[in-house]
């Protein structure tokens, strides 16, 4: 629109000021469980990073967790009833007050869309086991991620090796924070006096 400018100020959805007026939102079924659950989650949708099923322990399930954790959008994640716990759990850890909407058994009888902070369903789901099929829909944390600079990489590959990590050890945690390839830490460690 000709003269419209942006507001800075995050507007809530109308799903979101429905839901918490207290109203039910219920979803039209379509082809797929992200748009089903995005559609009524109340978060914001037209960018959103889809995770499908995260893997059930190592260090891929800690990379692509992270990755949603530092994501400027809103991620959608399946998951496991037995497993959802964890996974809020899991968020719960380092960002409590990091919003969660819950949907589960979409388009079916039992439909069911639990809002609240990582805490506050976790606490919810914790009493009451989930059932059926479930989709995780998280808030994105609204700042876009600056990728490190190499200077940036190498500085905190000195401060590892200062602290007395090994340089296999560096290796690993260059990896975890910055999520660069493993030839690329090692490059950097190896490179550092």
């Amino acid at each position: 629109m000709p003269g419209h400018r942006a507001s800075a100020i995050p507007v809530p959805s109308s799903v979101a000021v429905v839901r918490e007026a207290g109203f039910p939102v219920v979803p039209l079924p379509g082809p797929s469980a992200v748009g089903t659950a995005l559609s009524a989650a109340g978060l914001p949708a037209d960018r959103y990073l889809f995770l499908g099923f995260l893997p059930r322990k190592g260090k891929e399930r800690a990379r692509l967790l992270q990755q949603a954790l530092s994501s400027e959008w809103t991620v959608v994640f399946y998951e496991a009833p037995s497993r959802l716990t964890e996974l809020l759990g899991d968020v719960a850890k380092q960002q409590p007050e990091r919003r969660v909407v819950v949907a589960r058994e979409l388009t079916k009888l039992h439909e069911e869309f639990r809002a609240g902070t990582a805490t506050e369903t976790l606490a919810y789901y914790e009493g009451t086991p989930p059932r059926g099929e479930v989709t995780v829909v998280l808030e994105g944390n609204g700042k876009p991620v600056e990728p490190l600079s190499s200077d940036d990489v190498a500085a905190r590959a000195v401060r590892l090796l200062a602290e007395g990590l090994t340089r296999k050890a560096a290796v690993q945690q260059l990896m975890k924070e910055t999520m660069i390839s493993r030839n690329e830490a090692y490059r950097i460690v190896m490179e550092t006096p």
